[in-house]
């Protein structure tokens, strides 16, 4: 197997048989870059939960990484806000029209 697969998930499932009967610490991580371009906060994020993990997995306890992706619809409330917003600009600017009143926003 590649380098990759060995640290990142031979590791992991290692432990998880090695320390069976550990204690459990579960790390849910939350969405990577939901709303927006990557950037190098994203890489210091990933890098550093994976420093939790393998410090408790050297404390004994049985890592558990989930990965998660729960945003709550917010990517598209935030492009409702800049489409919204987009339009009252045009509109204050003379350039648009108003929204007819059957479209609820």
């Amino acid at each position: 197997p590649g380098l990759l697969q060995k640290l990142c998930h031979d590791h992991y499932e290692w432990q998880s048989e090695a320390n069976a009967s550990s204690p459990a610490f579960i790390l849910h991580d939350g969405p990577p870059y939901a709303n927006g371009d990557l950037h190098m906060g994203h890489l210091l994020n990933k890098v550093l939960k994976d420093i939790i993990n393998r410090e408790r997995m050297l404390r004994g306890f049985r890592v558990i990484y989930q990965p998660g992706w729960d945003c709550h619809g917010l990517p598209i409330e935030l492009k409702a806000a800049q489409l919204e917003s987009e339009r009252a600009r045009k509109q204050a600017a003379g350039e648009g029209t108003p929204p007819s009143p059957e479209v609820a926003v």
